[in-house]
């Protein structure tokens, strides 16, 4: 109660010590009264209402009046006007000290407005400029205006470049008048309506009344009412980021001090949009680079359902859209509906219509695409279907996008927005990115199926090839062993004697029955080797018995050729773990082939040692060598190297792959050096057991 009163004390102290001292200075100069006490006053209770407020200043006034007469009248013991005069100047200094309570009440009313006003402002703006997300940015502004403008209607208009178009993107009515209608099929170019002059001028316009505006654009259907406007371009460096627009009911409700305001809110809010654009790119642009690695055609074995929905999920990702379409291009040469989406799509799946023709596309397929963006109520271009579909689903914006692998159109994406939209030259080129990623996978997918479809008929293929070898083979053992049998019987003489002439032709019979059922031996030992039918019989054995074994069955060939074969053994035993019937095969067809590749009489050389840890054997020859390029292909079946020397030279191809099949199969390795006219050595490494023995079975 104290602290109130003392403002109206302190008041009333100060025109007390102002007369005493106006009454001193008279009686000093021996004159009756001052004459500017009126302004002595006058300016005195303004000072106490700027500082204390207007009831202590009107407090100070009645003090005033009280002992005007007293003080400044000539001198009398009563209070009261000695003349009219006196009264008329009386009164008019109490009209003018109540002018200027009033003057300096308001004034300061507005300063205190003002400055509560800035220290909002204050506030706000760091809420607004730290903010990185778009939407969270006009959401603040919008509370922050409303803190230091009562305004009844917000909105907020990004610039679209690529549209050329102002595009609302927030709206908030706060009254009646405004909730009842939707702005947002509003879009303006440059210079249309008071926003679009804003935007285009870059200066902010106060509309007073928005009803006597000629200017105002306002949506289809709506009456105008009586409403003062304010627009406000935000504007950074030299780019436009949209325009902020307020509006209040009642003509002139909106004032410059308003306007100003709203100049420095929309320039922050644009510097925030910037930063946040430039955040929401580095955001996006990672997406983006996600999506695209999620759309690695690694997963082959994915459903085509699946395949689509990936695909879409990924658009939908970057462009938030409501209503979303992918069509892939299938065998019968048509587009279907791959996958459907989008925030708003309806949950008992709308229809899409049947498979969409070539001609039908034809329009998106034009390699001139690359995106087409389109507001489907407008655009004549697009096709009666796509105009019809999203008339029938409210859709105010959409964008299509054309999928090609090379130059062959194998689908398009159609994205659609139940509201205009805002689409950057930025995000389009991501999404256009995606969409070639799209292609990629599609186009691997559709790959990856015919080669599938080429290697199951190639597995089918050699599955009934193994199966003829095996057939085959046991069908030629039957009568080439009554051949040699019969053949046998000739050459002892049993079938009675047989002429000179005979007895050679007979002697070539059975050499060639004898090479023909080594083929098939090997062609069946082949059969089971890929088969995995009948494991090796593993056992401990000495090399060098298979390697001796082997040497003395190609000896006759090689002498009947002039020519000689040299072994030469490590007198400690080659122990290892192997099926010796495979390994006798393995070097019977080295040894063979030593001679068969020999331009003159064979000269043969096979040793056999313990080397580094392991056993090996090797088996030279100096005949008309391989050549380089050969070399990598050696061991590949049916393979036999092309050289005009050879063409008299029989053989399957078969035989040093099985040499291969059967040394793996032991755990080792075969190798080859040649040179072409400098011979062969081929070496046959096996692994030695540990501890240089084999244990002995349990």
């Amino acid at each position: 109660m104290v602290r109130r009163a003392l403002p109206y004390l302190a008041a009333v102290g100060a025109v007390g010590v102002v007369s005493t001292g106006l009454g001193l200075v008279a009686w000093v100069l021996r004159i009756p009264r001052v004459e500017t006490f009126l302004l002595v006053f006058v300016l005195l209770v303004g000072a106490i209402a700027w500082r204390l407020g207007r009831g202590p200043a009107l407090v100070a006034t009645g003090a005033f009046a009280l002992i005007a007469d007293y003080f400044f009248l000539p001198p009398r013991a009563g209070l009261g006007g000695a003349s009219v005069s006196d009264l008329v100047r009386l009164g008019t200094g109490l009209l003018a000290a109540a002018a200027v309570i009033q003057f300096v009440h308001v004034s300061r009313g507005r300063q205190v407005l003002l400055q509560k006003r800035k220290d909002l402002l204050q506030d706000v703006s760091p809420q607004i400029i730290q903010s990185l997300d778009a939407d969270e940015v006009l959401n603040t502004v919008a509370e922050a205006t409303l803190r230091v403008i009562d305004y009844q209607h917000f909105r907020v208009y990004r610039w679209d470049e690529a549209a050329e178009r102002l595009v609302l993107v927030k709206s908030v009515a706060r009254a009646e008048p405004y909730e009842r209608v939707d702005w947002h099929t509003v879009t303006l170019s440059l210079g249309e309506g008071i926003t679009g002059i804003a935007a285009q001028t870059r200066r902010p316009l106060l509309i007073p009344d928005g009803s006597l505006e000629p200017r105002m654009v306002y949506p289809v259907g709506t009456t105008p009412v009586v409403e003062s406007i304010l627009s406000v371009p935000m504007v950074t460096g030299d780019r436009l980021f949209g325009v902020l627009s307020l509006a209040r009911l009642g003509a002139r409700s909106l004032s410059d001090e308003d306007l100003r305001l709203m100049e420095s809110i929309a320039a922050q809010t644009a510097l925030a949009l910037a930063n946040a654009e430039q955040y929401a790119e580095a955001e996006q642009t990672i997406k983006a680079l996600a999506t695209i690695e999620a759309l690695q055609p690694t997963d082959a074995g994915l459903p085509d359902p699946e395949v689509g929905k990936r695909i879409l999920g990924g658009f939908l990702d970057l462009s938030q859209a409501d209503l979303a379409t992918l069509r892939v291009l299938q065998a019968d040469g048509r587009y279907h509906v791959a996958a459907t989406g989008g925030r708003h799509w309806p949950a008992n799946d709308a229809p899409m219509g049947g498979p969409l023709s070539a001609a039908q596309v034809a329009w998106v397929a034009d390699p001139r695409v690359t995106v087409y963006v389109a507001d489907p109520e407008s655009d004549t271009k697009l096709p009666e279907w796509v105009r019809r579909g999203t008339q029938l689903a409210g859709v105010k914006a959409s964008v299509f996008l054309p999928i090609r692998a090379g130059q062959r159109f194998v689908g398009f994406v159609g994205l659609h927005w139940r509201r205009p939209r805002w689409l950057r030259p930025q995000q389009l080129r991501r999404l256009q990115l995606v969409a070639a990623q799209a292609a990629i996978a599609l186009d691997t997918r559709e790959a990856l199926g015919r080669e599938r479809g080429r290697a199951e008929a190639y597995a089918e293929l050699e599955r009934a090839r193994r199966e003829f070898m095996q057939i085959a083979s046991h069908e030629l053992r039957t009568p080439l062993t009554v051949i040699r049998g019969y053949a046998s019987l000739l050459e002892e003489g049993s079938l009675g004697e047989m002429p000179a002439a005979a007895r050679k032709a007979l002697r070539t019979l059975m050499d060639k029955s004898s090479e023909m059922r080594g083929q098939v031996e090997r062609m069946l030992l082949l059969a089971r080797l890929e088969d995995g039918a009948a494991q090796p019989q593993m056992s401990e054995i000495d090399l060098r018995t298979v390697v001796a074994d082997a040497v003395n069955r190609v000896r006759p060939q090689v002498e009947l050729k002039q020519g000689r074969v040299d072994l030469t053994l490590t007198s400690a035993p080659l122990t290892i773990l192997g099926d010796p019937e495979r390994l006798a095969t393995a070097v019977d067809n080295l040894l063979q082939n030593a001679v068969k590749f020999s331009a003159g009489p064979p000269q043969i050389e096979v040793t056999g040692n313990r080397e580094n840890g392991s056993v090996r054997v090797v088996v030279r020859d100096h005949g008309i060598g391989i050549p380089p390029s050969a070399h990598a292909r050696l061991f590949e079946k049916f393979y036999r190297v092309s050289d005009p020397e050879l063409h008299n030279v029989t053989g399957t191809g078969i035989g040093l792959y099985l040499v291969r099949q059967v040394v793996e199969g032991h755990g080792g390795r075969v190798d080859v050096e040649s040179q072409p006219g400098a011979g062969s050595a081929f070496e046959i490494q096996l692994p030695v057991p540990a501890g240089g023995a084999i244990p002995p079975p349990a």
